[in-house]
């Protein structure tokens, strides 16, 4: 396995452990709106409503940083994305 473009797989690494660290401290605030949701069947105030949606939107933007990541060091990787794809 060898390297072939090494800005494409720096970025991508970086843009990796970037949304790997959104994924894992926005997961458990998640995780706790919905049991307040679901289970105690308590009613969100709409301050709580309006924060359980934005946190939803930055663990959705964490999950396609880490895939954008990801892909961009397979890309670095791989010998036919050398001189862009043909």
């Amino acid at each position: 396995m060898e390297i072939r473009n090494q800005r494409k797989f720096l970025v991508g690494l970086i843009i990796l452990i970037l949304g790997s660290f959104v994924i894992v401290f926005d997961y458990p605030q998640v995780q706790y709106f919905y049991y307040l949701e679901n289970n105690i069947s308590q009613i969100l105030e709409k301050d709580e409503k309006e924060i359980y949606q934005k946190i939803l939107i930055e663990f959705s933007i964490g999950i396609i940083l880490f895939g954008l990541g990801g892909f961009l060091i397979l890309i670095s990787i791989l010998k036919r994305f050398e001189n862009r794809v043909r």
